[in-house]
């Protein structure tokens, strides 16, 4: 059995024995219930309220949960809820264009599939729900990182090591950096064929609470039906999809992953 560390059980020991009196409880209630040192019990108390878990009312001298709780809840709430919401949508998009639509998450560096409606004339595609790829060389990874900030990306990819799947795949964390910046600013992104040379997608991020990406989703379609005609429509609409589900689940600014990107050509002009 791992090691429990004993700081963090304390922590969870403390948020539970709160979610137990939703009007709060005293440091003498917390002492009592929870059976720690003074000086210990004090020092986790501070550390939660510096980061938001919880508060103290001066006034009553009660801790309750913080506002990061709720964030926190909502965020998974979100996660949790995102493929009821998404479904009709994603049934919708397929119908329009009779091609196939999935949805994907982020974890780690890898993207989690969790939702796929095939088209009537199916793509021989390897993934499935429940299957995992690398974020950087698929079209749905690429429209979740464009949602991350630069800190964030730097710190999980700058020294990852690229595996080389097609001769179009992304080698590099400048390269990655470069084809984000792209998503950003033609309000999409696009795998061209960089993990399955035979495939093209159509990636947008969908944002939930705070504006923060929660999922993606995208349209696939076979290389020689790459065509910008085609793409025009099918950007627009995904686009259009896209926003309605973050909306559902609580963005309030669905294009907000966009900021700060420059203007970009018209869809045909940017891919002839």
């Amino acid at each position: 059995m791992e090691s429990v560390v004993k700081s963090a059980d304390r922590v969870v020991t403390v948020l539970t024995v709160l979610a137990t009196a939703p009007t709060g409880l005293s440091f003498t209630d917390l002492l009592n219930k929870l059976e720690l040192p003074r000086s210990s019990l004090h020092g986790l108390l501070q550390t939660l309220i510096q980061s938001k878990v919880i508060v103290y009312d001066p006034e009553t001298k009660l801790y309750h949960f913080g506002p990061k709780i709720w964030e926190l809840s909502m965020a998974y709430y979100h996660r949790i809820h995102l493929v009821p919401v998404a479904w009709p949508y994603l049934q919708r998009l397929r119908d329009q264009f009779d091609q196939t639509v999935q949805m994907a998450i982020l974890e780690g560096t890898e993207i989690l599939y969790v939702a796929k409606v095939e088209s009537s004339h199916p793509l021989q595609l390897v993934s499935h729900v429940g299957s995992r790829l690398p974020a950087y060389a698929t079209g749905l990874g690429k429209a979740l990182l464009a949602t991350l900030d630069s800190q964030t990306l730097e710190a999980t990819w700058k020294h990852l090591d690229y595996e080389q799947f097609t001769e179009n795949t992304l080698s590099s964390f400048d390269a990655l950096c470069v084809e984000l910046d792209r998503s950003r600013a033609q309000g999409f992104a696009l795998d061209r064929g960089e993990y399955s040379a035979d495939v093209r997608c159509l990636a947008y991020p969908i944002l939930g609470f705070q504006n923060r990406g929660v999922g993606a989703i995208s349209i696939s379609l076979p290389a020689p039906s790459f065509t910008p005609i085609l793409l025009n429509d099918l950007v627009g609409e995904l686009q259009h999809i896209g926003q309605l589900i973050s909306i559902q689940i609580g963005s309030a600014d669905p294009d907000a992953w966009r900021k700060g990107s420059e203007p970009s050509l018209p869809v045909r002009e940017r891919l002839l």
